[in-house]
C-alpha cells in the first residue's frame, strides 16, 4: 500500500507535558512525516504521513509511550489525502 496521511486529534493530558516532542521522536524513528501542534481546547492535533504498517505502529505507540507524564485517553482519526511532507516538524 502506498502513502497514506491521517489526521489524529489526541486528547487527553497531552499538553505540558512532552508529549510534542515524544511524537516528534517516535514519527522519526518509523520515518512518519507531517506536524503535531497545540489545540487551544487542549488537545493535540496530529498530521502523519507514511505507509500503512508505520503509521498502525505509531498510532500504537503515541497511545503507549509519548512521555512518562502523558496520557492519552481518546484518539479521532482521519483519513487525508496525502500532502507529501518532506519532514515531521513541532508546529
Amino acid at each position: 500500500m502506498g502513502l497514506q496521511c491521517l489526521k489524529i486529534i489526541v486528547h487527553g493530558q497531552v499538553q505540558g507535558v512532552g508529549f510534542r516532542y515524544g511524537t516528534l521522536q517516535i514519527a522519526n524513528r518509523l520515518t512518519i512525516t507531517g506536524t503535531v501542534q497545540n489545540l487551544s481546547d487542549g488537545t493535540v492535533k496530529i498530521i502523519a504521513e507514511g505507509n500503512h504498517s508505520s503509521l498502525e505502529k505509531f498510532i500504537h505507540l503515541i497511545k503507549t509511550e509519548p512521555t512518562p507524564f502523558a496520557r492519552v485517553a481518546d484518539l479521532q482519526i482521519e483519513e487525508l489525502p496525502p500532502y507529501h511532507y518532506q519532514l515531521f516538524m513541532i508546529k
